[in-house]
């Protein structure tokens, strides 16, 4: 795993130091556990919008409704409510999709596929702040990239990858290198939720209803596996 970024103080200011990989667990009361919870659904938000270096614990502290001190209680850094916000995310995308995959053991591989893709275009329509977040921390080399690639994108590359290259063999996916078909994948699948404000004024109509997520999917799935 790769080590922590360097990140200053709560307030996002100071030189700081490496910090490590995750938070250290509280006892926290109920009442303590929902506003934390409130801080990281803010702060995910806000990363996802204005990238680290633009999202400051102030703004997120007032997203949440909660005052300065009751982030810096819970966060030492604010690199730290970066990870736990970030931890927090892939940890949702991990429950569904292994969920899934439970549900289609012995199930042939053109079929789990296009199942896979279709609850990560779901996914995806519902946290649009995956792809914001990696797509803001991926525009440059740093720790945090490194930090998020390793911690939670490449288990997720190489299973896809694994089950991508079956289906080459097999004929099912085109000769493609197996990187270029992940990156339609995750290029096709989520860009669309990201750009939803513009989709609407663009194309005049709302990417993110039911009806717009399972023609998205039927499409994206089309794209992969029509080939065949």
């Amino acid at each position: 795993m790769a080590t922590a970024p360097t990140t200053g103080s709560a307030t996002g200011s100071g030189t700081g130091s490496t910090a490590a990989a995750g938070p250290v667990a509280r006892a926290t009361r109920p009442s303590a556990d929902a506003t934390r919870q409130r801080i990281l659904a803010a702060a995910l938000d806000l990363f996802a919008d204005r990238s680290y270096d633009g999202a400051s614990t102030r703004d997120i502290a007032q997203r949440a409704g909660v005052s300065q001190p009751s982030v810096n209680y819970h966060f030492r850094t604010k690199h730290e409510l970066w990870c736990a916000a970030v931890d927090g995310l892939f940890a949702e995308l991990d429950e569904e999709m292994r969920a899934r995959l439970d549900g289609l053991r012995g199930v042939d591989d053109v079929i789990r596929a296009e199942l896979m893709v279709r609850e990560f275009i779901a996914f995806s329509a519902a946290h649009p702040q995956l792809h914001r977040i990696i797509t803001q921390e991926s525009k440059t080399d740093g720790e945090r990239v490194d930090w998020l690639v390793e911690r939670h994108v490449r288990p997720l590359y190489e299973m896809t990858a694994g089950l991508f290259e079956r289906l080459v063999e097999q004929g099912v996916l085109p000769d493609v290198p197996v990187p270029i078909l992940y990156y339609i994948l995750t290029g096709a699948g989520p860009t669309i939720f990201v750009l939803a404000p513009e989709c609407r004024r663009l194309a005049g109509f709302d990417p993110l209803t039911p009806e717009a997520v399972q023609a998205h999917a039927d499409a994206v799935v089309n794209l992969l596996f029509g080939y065949r």
